[in-house]
């Protein structure tokens, strides 16, 4: 499973596939350097705004659950046929 799109609802839906017992390879593409960061509340410290201090699951979550997190990559095709 391939999911495009690294924020909030990428992380919850790779989630959401472990919890309904999907047992197959996740990977999470994400054009942003950080994992996913609570969006809202950064928005109200946005002087300080930091995602790294406001992380919504650490990095040993995705490992735990085996969850593939690729940063810093961008989709350029989905090749539907292949």
């Amino acid at each position: 499973m391939v999911i495009i799109g690294g924020g909030a609802a990428g992380a919850t839906a790779a989630e959401t596939l472990r919890q309904s017992n999907f047992t197959g390879e996740i990977t999470v593409i994400s054009n942003e350097n950080i994992l996913p960061y609570d969006r809202t509340l950064l928005s109200k410290v946005l002087v300080n705004g930091d995602g790294t201090k406001m992380p919504l699951r650490e990095r040993q979550f995705f490992d735990t659950y085996d969850i593939n997190y690729k940063l810093n990559t961008q989709v350029q095709l989905i090749d539907r046929k292949g």
